[in-house]
């Protein structure tokens, strides 16, 4: 019993602020490792690590693409 009294005096801290904060998780994080694992797994065959990183931010959206530039009228 004394040792898990020590743990929970130990861990109060963080036990309160998940308490007070129950809406905050890793759970989105923990989303994007998973994928990435399954990748690796389902992917093992990419030769150039640019394109396994690119596929990666493409599948967990992680890549924004700049918006283009509206094209200027040319008054003629």
């Amino acid at each position: 019993m004394r040792r898990v009294l020590r743990t929970f005096k130990k861990y109060y801290p963080y036990i309160e602020h998940t308490l007070h904060y129950p809406t905050l998780t890793n759970s989105p994080l923990e989303g994007i490792n998973n994928s990435i694992k399954t990748l690796k797994r389902v992917a093992f065959g990419y030769r150039n690590f640019a394109h396994f990183r690119v596929r990666i931010l493409l599948m967990t959206r992680l890549y924004q693409p700049k918006p283009k530039a509206p094209h200027s009228l040319i008054a003629s």
